[in-house]
């Protein structure tokens, strides 16, 4: 799951609460589009939002807006070496993680693990 653990700014991003599709969970990349709300975002498409908690009985996620002064940590499904800092890697599947892959990235690797399953940072830029 995609977790805030630093601003480049003193201010912090309000929540909004926004209408989504079933499914959404807490630290996931999403994209919100005014008619259709919140969805899982692709693995090449930089999201909008990260959902901060689960759906409300309005039908609406907490979410924050993806700034590109929020960095933010998760884990990697494959190894992210040291030499991808600086690149983009895409997004996995679930919308929770990231790949190692750099084609079409849209995460900006500031810090890893270099291990599958390990902890990277970055920002959405």
């Amino acid at each position: 799951m995609f977790v805030p653990v630093k601003r480049l700014v003193g201010d912090v991003e309000p929540f909004e609460r926004l209408p989504g599709a079933a499914g959404l969970s807490l630290g996931m990349a999403a994209v919100y589009s005014g008619a259709a709300g919140l969805a899982k975002c692709g693995a090449a498409v930089k999201p909008t939002h990260v959902v901060m908690g689960p759906k409300g009985a309005d039908g609406r996620y907490p979410a924050i807006p993806v700034l590109p002064t929020t960095v933010f940590e998760t884990e990697s499904t494959a190894a992210v070496p040291a030499s991808a800092i600086g690149s983009a890697v895409t997004l996995h599947t679930d919308g929770l993680t990231v790949t190692a892959t750099t084609t079409n990235g849209v995460f900006t690797v500031s810090e890893t693990e270099n291990a599958a399953g390990g902890r990277v940072r970055g920002r959405f830029i």
